[in-house]
């Protein structure tokens, strides 16, 4: 009777309510997540810092429930638990965790579940679960170890469970080792375990775009459609067909009926918010054609109508600089990735690379641009008066048919838009609307955009978008693909396009004698090394970097930058295997420059190695002598400042020793010996920053000479980075005010509903004119910081702090009693700033 008591009551109580939380709760995460159809999808959905910040108060009813279960109704006897929903409430509080990204506590309760409840076959959900914690913490050592374990226990595994453990398997193979075979062979084992529709329609999916990756086109057609036999919603259903076509084998199969889906999903209404990613699927086809023309015009169409989807306009753009760099047109691709970078998101997976490509071509396109306009203008240097305005007039005349040309072809661009609106198809497509509304009619449209753009260029939609400063307005490519007027913004650029039609201004930088035709050509050699090495450093591209270097060897041999290109072409012609090539430039620097650290590079290869690992020494040496400093061994750090002279001789550190040598007399000699090596540093090293620091003490000396109590040895307060000392939140504020004697309430309000498991209280004090609310205590600085990231999303709470002035920081017991000797809250300020990852 008790035990069918305690059976029922568990049940249908405390397990029950807190089950439909999860499970709404889980729900309304699915519901909200939004998936980036550019990327492979994650396998599992779990909530970012600021949804799981948000899931706090649901999930600690959710461990207060299953908690109450376990304490009123568990009979564990002789190792035995006759409740058989204890073992299920614990499995929820580990989720409950999990959600929370208390990981380590997860971690606990799963591996309680698994262990504690071996005659039970849910005991592998914890198991599962488990192994999840273990990846989420990036402890892949650990969850192979259960992962293996899982695999070797596959007999006893409930079936309903095993497409869970295969799916995590394939995730811990995609985030571990990025062994996307693998990943596959496990995920087809979690689509056949699997019988819940919604997760066999994600695995499905995913499957589909990691066949696709590993070019399998074949396996991956057959995916995508059999994603679309299991009835996905419209989103999935559309990025499946688009998918399906990216993906169609050029060998195996006929390409039209391809194109020929594609185009009808473009003349579907229903399409019209997808007709970039429509366009893109078309250009991926184009370049399995080998038709790359064509590519670039479908992609340069889906740049042209994503309007809000800034994440396909970001990978269209990247694609088509990713073309233009392989040509290579390089002053094409960097106004492509630049562009790319505009609407990527920094955390996407291609950003480092394109922001990486761009830097280095925003550097070669600007050294291009000078060799060019050096070059033109030292030729029209070497013409008659008469020939150079005749040049001139020729280049300004280009220039105004070109722009003549332009603005015709937008005009038959809008005459043939304007064709379109009176056909009988477009009456067909635009039947039914309601009025003629200006935004109905497509001419009107096109009209207004071009004027728009005429006017304003292509801007973001954001706020103050008319504002010249505004936050995302940056130098926008000039781009074909819609044939902007690029109409100046400023009166700058009003007077700048209104010069480039006189004569004038192309004449007035043109070198008039020897010496501006000297400083002429010295640009042209700069700018050609610089122009080499981003070719052969960044981009391999060896054909153009001999060119660079090559000229610079034949029209620049009296500058500077001579022999840095002789070797720099010695290196290439070593990696391109060209050894005979490779020797005359190696005789050259040898025989010229026989003492130069080139010479030394080529005759030994490893002396920057070697250089390097000098410095590591000094450095250490260093580092030891610093510590002898911090124990207070004035004497010995003298000492082994002698020997680091003698053994090192000048280094690339000598600042730091000479100031530590400087601070050791402050302690043990008089004040005049600490001033004169203070003044000797601030005096030989004007540029390093160490002169500041010793500045600094010499200022306090001045004033305690001047009557002003100063301790002379002490340059800073000295605050310790102790990351896992207990921790307090600190919110200052210059005064009380209204607001801010309101945001304790609101913060005791906060932590109840959020934090309430860790009973934090809330203390008013004062530091010189500043009132304080001192949050406390946190364990260590990474519950902090979860708790300061939950305030930060909290909208209202962020509103009234802000509204009060008053500032925040993270502060260990140990550097709060430093702050509170020293008063001086604005030094502690800076060094959190430094410190925490906030």
């Amino acid at each position: 009777m008790s035990r069918a008591y305690h059976n029922t009551t568990s049940r249908y109580n405390g397990y029950f309510n807190a089950r439909e939380i999860m499970r709404e709760e889980e729900e309304k995460l699915r519901a909200n997540h939004k998936d980036d159809y550019t990327q492979v999808l994650p396998i599992f959905i779990y909530p970012d810092d600021e949804k799981s910040q948000q899931l706090y108060p649901q999930m600690d009813k959710v461990v207060d429930k299953c908690s109450e279960v376990i304490d009123r109704h568990s009979i564990y006897k002789k190792k035995k638990e006759y409740i058989k929903w204890i073992d299920d409430s614990y499995f929820l509080i580990g989720k409950a965790r999990f959600y929370k990204h208390e990981y380590v506590l997860a971690e606990e309760t799963f591996l309680y579940v698994y262990q504690a409840y071996k005659q039970d076959p849910n005991r592998y959900k914890g198991l599962n679960w488990m192994i999840k914690a273990f990846m989420e913490t990036k402890q892949f050592d650990k969850a192979e170890e259960f992962l293996d374990i899982g695999i070797n226990d596959m007999n006893k595994f409930p079936e309903e469970l095993r497409g869970h453990f295969y799916a995590i398997f394939a995730d811990y193979n995609l985030k571990k080792d990025q062994d996307v075979e693998l990943a596959i062979e496990n995920l087809e084992q979690a689509v056949k375990f699997t019988k819940e529709k919604v997760l066999r329609r994600r695995y499905t999916f995913i499957l589909g775009q990691l066949y696709q990756n590993t070019k399998m086109f074949s396996l991956a057609t057959d995916r995508y459609s059999r994603v679309l036999r299991l009835n996905p919603d419209f989103i999935m259903r559309f990025n499946a067909r688009i998918n399906r076509a990216i993906a169609y084998d050029v060998s195996g199969t006929d390409g039209k009926d391809i194109k020929k889906e594609l185009n009808k999903m473009l003349r579907d209404t229903k399409n019209e918010d997808f007709r970039d990613q429509i366009y893109f699927a078309l250009a991926e086809i184009a370049l399995k054609e080998d038709d790359e023309p064509q590519a670039i015009n479908y992609l340069k169409k889906s740049v042209k109508f994503s309007s809000s989807n800034e994440r396909q306009k970001a990978i269209s753009y990247l694609k088509l600089a990713n073309i233009y760099f392989e040509q290579p047109s390089y002053v094409e691709a960097q106004a492509h990735f630049d562009s790319t970078l505009q609407y990527l998101p920094i955390d996407h997976p291609e950003y480092y690379d394109a922001d990486t490509k761009n830097n280095s071509l925003i550097d070669l396109v600007e050294n291009l641009k000078i060799i060019k306009l050096q070059d033109s203008l030292i030729a029209l240097s070497q013409l008659s008066e008469k020939e150079r305005s005749k040049k001139v007039k020729e280049i300004i005349k280009n220039l105004k048919e070109e722009e003549e040309r332009k603005k015709q072809e937008e005009l038959r661009k809008l005459e043939r838009l304007q064709n379109e609106s009176s056909s009988p198809v477009f009456a067909n497509q635009t039947a039914g609307r309601k009025g003629d509304w200006y935004f109905y009619n497509q001419t009107t449209l096109a009209l207004g955009t071009a004027d728009f753009k005429s006017n304003w260029g292509d801007r973001v939609l954001e706020d103050d978008w008319r504002r010249k400063k505004s936050k995302s307005q940056s130098v926008e490519p000039k781009r074909n693909d819609i044939n902007e007027p690029e109409t100046p913004q400023t009166a700058e650029d009003s007077l700048k396009a209104e010069q480039k039609y006189e004569p004038d201004f192309y004449l007035k930088d043109i070198p008039k004698d020897l010496k501006e035709q000297l400083i002429a050509h010295g640009k042209i050699a700069e700018a050609l090394f610089n122009v080499g090495t981003i070719f052969k450093e960044s981009f391999s591209d060896y054909k153009n970097a001999i060119a660079a270097f090559e000229r610079i060897t034949t029209e620049y041999d009296t500058s500077k930058q001579n022999l840095p290109a002789h070797y720099q072409l010695y290196r290439i012609y070593k990696v391109s295997q060209e050894e005979a090539l490779a020797e005359l430039e190696k005789k050259w620097v040898l025989d010229n420059h026989p003492f130069s650290e080139y010479a030394y590079l080529i005759k030994n290869p490893n002396y920057n190695k070697e250089s390097k690992e000098t410095k590591e020494k000094i450095e250490d040496f260093y580092a030891a002598t610093y510590r002898l400093y911090q124990f207070g061994l004035y004497q010995d750090v003298l000492e082994s400042y002698q020997k680091a002279k003698s053994t090192f001789s000048k280094n690339h550190i000598q600042a730091k020793f000479d100031f530590l040598e400087a601070k050791s007399i402050g302690y043990l000699k008089t004040r005049e010996e600490f001033k004169k090596k203070l003044e000797a540093i601030v005096e030989n090293y004007p540029e390093d920053p160490i002169k500041g620091r010793a500045q600094l003490i010499l200022d306090k000396i001045n004033q305690a000479e001047s009557g002003q109590p100063v301790n002379t040895t002490s340059e800073t307060v000295i605050y310790e980075y102790k990351p896992n000392e207990k921790h307090v939140y600190v919110l200052s504020s210059r005064g009380k005010s209204e607001v801010f004697e309101k945001l304790k309430n609101e913060l005791s309000n906060f932590n109840q509903e959020y934090f309430r498991e860790q009973k934090l209280s809330i203390t008013s004090s004062a530091l010189n004119t500043k009132s304080l609310y001192l949050v406390r205590s946190f364990n260590s600085q990474e519950e902090a910081l979860r708790y300061m990231k939950a305030l930060k999303n909290n909208s209202k709470l962020m509103t009234m702090i802000q509204t009060a002035g008053a500032v925040s920081y993270l502060i260990s017991t140990g550097n709060f009693q430093t702050l509170f000797k020293t008063k001086d809250e604005e030094e502690y300020i800076q060094f959190f700033s430094e410190k925490y990852p906030v």
